[in-house]
């Protein structure tokens, strides 16, 4: 083991100058000899090209499994490459992914071309050939080496859907009001060569200027704890702009559902105008927004406590809110499932796992109890499954499930299942297949069910409310 790998052994990751002042005094060499050795030294990781003074992040393999290594590499580019931390903290206040809409948003890059800056594509194109970020299908990861938290594209991708129906009232709303011009409202619009999650250009008489009207800029931050940290990225985008020589008239909004108190104050004091969700839309509205994000954010521990909270929040969103309940079908149908295996089969449930085999895959539903593991795809649109579907399941996506399963050494002797739901059931071909690999798997079991096998499953569980959301919501023909 080399003098370097025995220092961050014992003292762990840190940068290269931090290692080179070590090796200094340790070895009682010139600082430029101590640097140089840094720089040269093979034995040692380093991620590059993310620091001032061209230093670098020092580390080994064995940091990667300790569960603060990717806040530890946060902390180092905050203190020592900034423009670059607002990506990672963006991913890292997501839940370890986020969508390419958002995290332009998110960040101080800009999506077009703009001197001493730089642009968007360029900046991920460093994180992703450093093995930092994964991007697949519209979507940033961050890398699961470097990730020891579970990443659950259910909840993303459902808060995903509710921020964008707040985004919708947002702009019916300004409208109305006359905050913005009729038909100007954009969703994920460029302006001053930044992503902005809503432009719409401003009438009111305070922001004319030389017979030009102003712009009203928003961003919204939801579904997690917002800290000052978390709104840097709003002020640096509006700070560059606004330093344009002829930049428009600005109003300002950050949407928060809630926000940490430090972090209202410096809003404030840079003229933000922030328009919490309660008192923009009502605290209806608001409160079961906040209830279906801790439902979210606890799956499993909200099915076990309070199986039948998700069913209650269906009713609310569909009295007041059927656009957005209609928009999640697919993440409240992942409940339902997970809710029938808890009592059908007295599973622990995880909802909308993703995994990283043969690619990357999301477990819809992963019920687990002593005696098996079940894998379940879930599907509750609206036409049928098709055979390209079906063959994707089979071909692709229970290989992955199995690779990753025999790995997991206290899961050796448990059998394995795999089950397939679909709310509208099967095209003819792609159920024939089903039923000819169910009848001849011999190692795994492979079942399917349509809405009626799943309407009778609720039945026989005698639970009154389950049955009602899957008559009234799942299984009901919208007009």
């Amino acid at each position: 083991m080399t003098t370097l790998e025995d220092i961050l052994k014992s003292k762990g990751p840190m940068m290269s100058s931090e290692l080179a002042s070590i090796i200094e005094t340790k070895l009682k060499i010139p600082k430029n000899s101590a640097s140089q050795k840094v720089v040269r030294d093979k034995s040692i990781l380093k991620v590059k090209g993310f620091f001032s003074s061209g230093q670098s992040f020092c580390y080994l393999e064995q940091h990667t499994k300790e569960f603060d290594f990717f806040d530890r590499l946060m902390k180092s580019m905050l203190e020592n490459g900034k423009k670059y931390w607002f990506c990672l903290n963006a991913i890292k206040a997501s839940g370890g992914l986020i969508s390419q809409n958002y995290l332009e948003c998110y960040t101080n890059y800009p999506i077009l071309p703009l001197k001493s800056h730089l642009p968007f594509k360029k900046v991920m194109q460093k994180f992703v050939e450093n093995d930092i970020l994964i991007f697949n299908n519209g979507y940033y990861f961050i890398a699961p080496k470097l990730n020891q938290s579970v990443l659950n594209f259910t909840q993303y991708q459902t808060i995903e859907l509710i921020k964008e129906d707040i985004i919708n009232n947002f702009n019916s709303l300004t409208k109305n009001i006359g905050l913005i011009s009729y038909k100007t409202g954009e969703k994920f619009a460029e302006y001053g060569k930044f992503k902005w999650a809503f432009k719409g250009v401003c009438p009111v008489s305070g922001l004319k200027e030389n017979n030009t009207f102003g712009y009203l800029l928003a961003d919204i931050l939801f579904g997690h704890p917002i800290y000052e940290k978390d709104v840097l990225f709003y002020l640096e985008k509006l700070k560059t702009i606004q330093s344009f020589k002829k930049s428009s008239r600005l109003l300002p909004f950050l949407i928060v559902d809630d926000i940490d108190t430090d972090a209202l104050k410096l809003l404030k004091k840079n003229g933000i105008i922030v328009g919490f969700i309660s008192e923009l839309f009502g605290n209806k509205y608001a409160e079961t927004l906040k209830e279906l994000v801790t439902v979210l954010n606890n799956a499993g521990a909200s099915l076990k406590k309070d199986p039948n909270k998700y069913l209650d929040l269906i009713i609310e969103l569909k009295k007041y809110n059927q656009g957005l309940a209609n928009n999640i079908k697919g993440a409240l149908f992942e409940f339902v499932v997970g809710h029938i295996h808890s009592l059908e089969n007295n599973c622990s449930i995880e909802i909308g796992r993703e995994i990283f085999e043969n690619g990357k895959h999301e477990i819809d539903v992963f019920a687990t109890n002593n005696q098996k593991i079940i894998f379940v795809e879930c599907k509750a649109t609206k036409g049928q499954i098709t055979i390209e579907q079906v063959d994707k399941w089979l071909g692709l996506k229970i290989p992955a499930f199995k690779k990753w399963a025999s790995k997991q050494e206290t899961w050796k002797n448990k059998e394995l299942e795999f089950e397939f739901w679909s709310v509208n059931g099967f095209e003819k071909n792609a159920e024939e297949k089903l039923k000819q690999t169910s009848t001849s798997a011999t190692k795994i079991k492979i079942s399917f069910l349509d809405g009626k096998s799943i309407r009778d499953k609720a039945l026989k569980l005698k639970n009154k409310k389950l049955k009602e959301a899957i008559d009234n919501f799942f299984l009901k023909t919208e007009v």
